[in-house]
């Protein structure tokens, strides 16, 4: 394990992680945000991403985070593909589509431990883009408080985080979460937490592997060449920021960090 820690206190810069098992070293923060935020709190809103880095991610908390954690925790979505749904009741996780995000987490771990459908909340229950983003926001205001205190996010080659691409106009909503229309990864609609929802999270833990996220990474940690516009870079946190990376995404922040 390779650790980068912030420059200095204040710093917008993540603690870089460089790790052989991402999976792990990722489970390991977000459990720790967990039952940190448990304590001083009474419970834990979590907010979750989908895609192929946090899926192992949802295996290892479902065989790690204590039984006794769940009925404080409360979980969302960064964000979610608007796609063909009607469940039935609340918890009917199979109506979700198989691409859809909240699918990938029911079937890694949320249907595997005792946790109460009322305790989750979707961003989607239908095709509906605009109607869900509606529906949404008021349940996120009224179940949430508007927040989230633990955020795990993956990113994309381009830098995007959630569903918030770079040099789109929905990177600078400051509202608490928007409908995207016109995603350049299909599908093409969505729905997202606004980059300021995700800011202000205590812990924020971004996880990323492959060679294909290493020039982004690069740029989003040193902030030069248009860097720090992108989503990833835009994303401070309110308390902790961690980035949980292989060495095939590392290599070129590595570099970055010996000749700077």
């Amino acid at each position: 394990m390779i650790v980068l820690h912030c420059r200095a206190p204040g710093s917008a810069q993540p603690v870089v992680h460089v790790s052989a098992d991402v999976p792990t070293a990722t489970g390991e923060l977000v459990k720790a945000a967990i039952e940190a935020t448990v304590r001083r709190q009474g419970r834990c809103r979590l907010a979750l991403s989908g895609g192929s880095t946090p899926g192992p991610v949802f295996a290892w908390l479902r065989e790690h985070l204590p039984p006794s954690t769940y009925p404080q925790l409360r979980i969302t979505w960064a964000d979610e593909r608007v796609l063909p749904c009607a469940p039935r009741f609340d918890g009917d996780w199979q109506a979700f589509d198989a691409q859809s995000n909240l699918r990938l987490a029911y079937d890694r771990w949320l249907a595997h431990v005792p946790i109460s459908p009322n305790q989750v909340l979707p961003l989607a229950l239908s095709a509906d883009a605009r109607a869900e983003t509606l529906r949404f926001g008021r349940s996120f205001r009224d179940q949430f408080d508007g927040a989230v205190d633990v955020a795990l996010l993956g990113v994309g080659p381009d830098g995007h985080v959630a569903s918030l691409f770079p040099d789109h106009p929905g990177c600078d909503v400051d509202d608490l979460c928007l409908a995207i229309h016109d995603s350049p990864k299909p599908p093409s609609e969505r729905i997202t937490l606004a980059l300021p929802v995700l800011d202000r999270a205590r812990v924020v833990v971004v996880a990323a592997t492959g060679a294909n996220k290493a020039a982004v990474l690069r740029a989003a940690w040193t902030g030069k060449d248009g860097g720090d516009r992108l989503p990833v870079a835009r994303v401070r946190s309110g308390g902790d920021l961690h980035w949980v990376i292989d060495r095939a995404a590392a290599t070129e922040l590595l570099a970055a960090a010996t000749t700077d």
